[in-house]
């Protein structure tokens, strides 16, 4: 009864017991039954009403003394919580003894047990009146001021208090205890500091751990909740706070330890069992946590008990038996809301939407602030395909708070039906700071990536995949990453796990085909395209890829056996035409055009070519009389060199005009010369002039080049226009990743030095 009162002073009795004992002649007896009766100790208290009892039957009390008596036998009914009989003789004392300022703070402790608060107060006020300077009586009015709500009040009659100088807890513990409520932390401690120091009282301990725990040390909190229970092995609240505290730091088995010493402390408490149930729950003992739940309802059912039975129940898939604990519960209370909640709950498991609704609407309805109700109410309506009721339902779950992340993640689905990816990404955020799941990084890697923050998708899915290295849409998702940002090592690597598990998928042999070509591996992209165009014969695209590998090989046959399948597989396909009139050599002119070798008379096959040029420029079309001089001239020398050649000059100048006239004929048949050998008359000798046939030769020749340099500019022009759409065209594919072409090759139509550029007397010649 003390611990709910304002505590007696123990000098104040001392005194009260002293003045009974010297105001009459006391017997022995009567004085050891009146000291007896002025001690303070509660588990006395049957000795000391007896004492007292005896001491006022003597009928030596008189005045102001008897009053005193009456006095302390009310403290003692006190200390054995029998107001009522405390009331009527504190009411006794201060009949006899007016003036005596403990009995009507006493008696005021009384009506304050009992919940008569305006008459407490009375007599508070009357104690302070008649002794102001009794640091006690401020701490019982302080108390009183604190229940009522006056903490001003409150503050100023503890501060009264322990400004007396009062070497007592209560001031301070009850101060503290004001800081408290005010969550004034620091202050709270520092009183309750003071109090330990002068009173080591297991409550002040309970108390400065609440105030620790407040401020979230926890480690201190549990420090002073073990003392207390060191203090007093038997206080349940101290077990069970350790337990709570345990349970918070995530140590499940030194939470059941806690909550098995407090059973220890009393193993009838109905509460402990089902704590304990709880425990065995959060650890996964289901066994052992229907065992403590049985326990915790025999012979004594209670609504927490049924609530932690019916939601292990509901958990297990046992639908029907938990709406039996929740039938049982409404009839232990009508309308209570967890019953309605989990009744609700279960019928929605077993889609019986019909009934569920109702207990929940009826649950909203007695508490708008119901998060629980609302999330199974929005769960509900999601399962029955209305999503803007489910949205509504969710968003005010979330705004009421203490919610977890499957809320989030539940919200996260709607908002990315509508198209809200922004939203989406919001939720699935939340959802990964509460309790992180392998899929909300990967739904946020894949959001992200269709949103544009490429970096963010590509954080998400390595932390997706630290996780679940064999997700297929992970691994695929994040080498098209790689492969845009320009990762290609880092993308095949991706591509060869996804291939390991899915040969053959095509889209991903494609795929690492682009990569491999992009780190100019063309040998094994080759490969791929191998794989590829087995699988899939009619795909002009494969061919004109490997093609284009092969061509970066220099196997340019292959590679124009390539861009010809991929044209007969697809006629429109520009880029592989090109390709193919790029690699196919332009056709020699035909022999009709060819231009002829110059006539030289009497040529024999062992004179050079290059002679044979030197001697063209000098046949002239007519031959004049000046030009036989000439020629005459150089041959004389030559024929004089022979000794057995006779000289007869006029001979040789009358002969020489004949040779204007059978040049023809020495043409088709020289018959040898009396003066010099054949082969020098013969170089000497000028070639015909060209006739009619020739000269018109060489101008169809001349058209025909002309011709051919026309034709050629032209498909230079048509090369340059398929280079630039070809460009264009892979630029616009890497973009939307579907391959990526090799880098720009230069070829060429002739010469033999790799960096010269093609002109046309190149390819004429």
């Amino acid at each position: 009864m003390r611990n709910a009162t304002a505590q007696w002073l123990l000098m104040g009795t001392a005194v009260a017991a002293i003045l009974v004992v010297g105001a009459v002649e006391a017997s022995p007896s009567l004085t050891r039954d009146l000291r007896v009766c002025a001690t303070q100790t509660e588990n006395l208290a049957d000795k000391r009403i007896a004492a007292c009892t005896a001491a006022l039957k003597s009928g030596r009390l008189k005045g102001e003394p008897l009053g005193v008596a009456y006095g302390l036998r009310g403290l003692a009914y006190l200390d054995r919580s029998d107001v009522a009989h405390a009331i009527g003789d504190l009411n006794n004392a201060i009949q006899f003894a007016p003036n005596f300022a403990p009995a009507y703070q006493n008696r005021g402790n009384a009506w304050y047990a009992r919940g008569n608060y305006g008459q407490a107060m009375t007599d508070y006020d009357k104690a302070i009146n008649l002794d102001p300077n009794e640091a006690s009586a401020y701490t019982s009015r302080a108390t009183l001021r604190r229940d009522l709500g006056n903490t001003q009040g409150a503050l100023e009659d503890y501060e009264k208090a322990i400004s007396l100088g009062a070497n007592r807890s209560g001031p301070y513990s009850g101060r503290g205890e004001m800081y408290l409520r005010q969550q004034d932390y620091a202050r709270a401690i520092a009183d309750f500091d003071h109090a330990i120091e002068i009173d080591k009282d297991p409550g002040d301990y309970m108390l400065r751990a609440k105030a620790r725990e407040g401020a979230n040390d926890i480690d201190g909190a549990l420090r002073d909740y073990q003392e207390a229970a060191r203090l007093k092995p038997k206080s349940l609240d101290a077990w069970t706070a350790q337990a709570a505290l345990w349970r918070k730091k995530g140590n499940v088995d030194r939470a059941i330890e806690a909550y098995d010493r407090a059973l220890d402390a009393d193993e009838n408490q109905a509460l402990i069992y089902r704590l304990r149930a709880e425990a065995y729950v959060a650890k996964g003992d289901r066994k052992r946590a229907y065992a403590d739940v049985g326990r915790a309802l025999k012979g004594n059912p209670t609504l927490n008990g049924l609530r932690v039975r019916g939601n292990l129940r509901l958990e297990d898939g046992d639908f029907n038996g938990a709406i039996a604990d929740a039938d049982a519960m409404l009839r232990l209370e009508a309308g209570n809301r967890d019953a309605l909640t989990l009744r609700g709950v279960s019928y929605a498991r077993k889609k019986d939407y019909a009934k569920a609704l109702p207990d929940l609407e009826q649950v909203l309805t007695a508490d708008s602030k119901d998060s629980a109700a609302f999330i199974e109410r929005g769960q509900i309506y999601l399962a029955k395909n209305d999503p803007d009721r489910a949205m509504a339902d969710l968003s005010r779950a979330i705004d009421l708070g203490a919610v977890g992340a499957a809320t989030f993640r539940a919200r996260a689905a709607l908002y990315k039906s509508k198209g809200d990816a922004a939203h989406a990404i919001d939720d699935l955020g939340e959802a990964i700071k509460r309790s992180a799941q392998t899929s909300d990084y990967f739904d946020r890697g894949f959001l992200r990536n269709a949103a544009g923050d490429k970096n963010g998708a590509l954080a998400d899915l390595n932390e997706a995949l630290k996780r679940d290295p064999a997700n297929i849409a992970g691994l695929t998702a994040r080498a098209a990453l790689r492969q845009e940002a320009g990762d290609m090592q880092g993308a095949i690597g991706d591509y060869d796990a996804l291939l390991a598990k899915q040969p053959k998928n095509m889209q991903v042999v494609r795929a690492r085909a682009a990569a491999l070509m992009e780190i100019k591996s063309y040998a094994k992209a080759a490969e791929d395209y191998d794989r590829l165009i087995a699988a899939e014969p009619g795909n002009a695209q494969a061919y004109y890829q490997r093609g284009l590998a092969r061509e970066q090989e220099h196997q340019r046959d292959k590679a124009l056996a390539d861009y010809k399948q991929a044209v007969a597989r697809d006629a429109n396909f520009a880029d592989a035409r090109a390709a193919v009139a790029r690699l196919t050599p332009p056709p020699p002119p035909p022999p009709q055009m060819r231009k002829p070798e110059p006539r030289v008379a009497a040529k024999t096959k062992a004179e050079p070519k290059q002679h044979e040029a030197k001697a063209e420029p000098k046949v002239e079309p007519k031959i004049e009389s000046k030009g036989e001089a000439k020629v005459e001239a150089k041959s004389e020398p030559k024929l004089e060199a022979k000794p057995d050649v006779k000289a007869d000059e006029p001979k040789a100048k009358v002969e020489a005009p004949k040779a204007k006239s059978e040049a023809p004929q020495r043409a088709a048949a020289v018959p040898p010369a009396p003066v010099a050998p054949p082969k020098q008359v013969r170089a000497t000798e000028p070639a015909p002039p060209p006739n009619a046939r020739e000269r018109t030769m060489t101008a169809q020749e001349r058209a025909y080049q002309r011709k051919l340099k026309r034709e050629f500019e032209a498909e230079e022009r048509r090369e340059r226009q398929i280079k630039r759409k070809l460009v264009e065209r892979r630029a616009a594919e890497r973009r939307a990743s579907t391959y990526y072409a090799p880098p720009e090759i230069r070829y060429y139509r002739a010469g033999t030095e790799p960096s010269r550029k093609a002109t046309f007397s190149d390819v004429w010649r």
